[in-house]
């Protein structure tokens, strides 16, 4: 008996020296009332899918540990979808360093797969500008290579100058491809002041 016991504890301490640790870890998420699936993750991917019921900003707050500062860099691929029926006009990343990109793509709500453009305006800042058909909004936009297709690539965030325990935040905004409620009541409004303007010109 106690050979059987000594036996399954030196199985149970490899297997624990084996597995991997989980490397990169999401310490926090300011959701703003969207919804986040990080469980696809591993050691060394951040994959996120994030469902927006609105366009407010969100917050990533990631701790690195000394694996990751060893290894120098983590995968990232990113699912975007939206559901409150504006669609996705833009996207920006802040906050981390992307050594490497690959073209995102866009899904419109009438089932068509556009190619989107990825542009950097600082180092640490990315934009995305999605492609749209008349009409035909962006609802989803794949970042990197979620769904492990031949000849995608994920993106790739450095940790160079990082230690062990550093922190790294990634800040995640979009822009709606159709105006808000509040924007097109102000449109309207901006658009009854020129008509009034207008005819006040023809009366005189």
């Amino acid at each position: 008996m106690k050979n059987i016991l000594l036996a399954l504890g030196a199985a149970a301490g490899a297997l624990c020296t084996t597995l991997p640790a989980h490397a990169i870890t999401l310490e926090s998420a300011s959701l703003n009332g969207n919804l986040l699936d990080s469980s696809f993750s591993t050691p060394s991917l951040i994959a996120l899918d994030l469902t927006l019921l609105n366009h407010a900003p969100l917050r990533f707050s990631f701790v690195v540990d000394a694996d990751d500062v060893g290894r120098g860099w983590a995968d990232f691929n990113a699912i975007v979808r939206d559901v409150g029926g504006l669609g996705i006009g833009s996207l920006t990343l802040a906050g981390v360093r992307f050594e490497a990109l690959s073209d995102p793509l866009a899904a419109t709500l009438g089932g068509s797969l556009l190619p989107a453009t990825v542009f950097a305006s600082t180092p640490t800042t990315l934009n995305v500008g999605t492609l749209t058909l008349a009409g035909d909004p962006a609802t989803e936009l794949y970042l990197g290579n979620p769904f492990l297709e031949a000849g995608r690539l994920d993106w790739r965030i450095g940790f160079a100058g990082l230690n062990a325990g550093d922190r790294l935040t990634l800040d995640l905004s979009t822009t709606p491809a159709v105006p808000e409620p509040d924007d097109w009541a102000m449109m309207l409004a901006g658009l009854g002041m020129i008509a009034l303007s207008a005819a006040r010109r023809i009366g005189r």
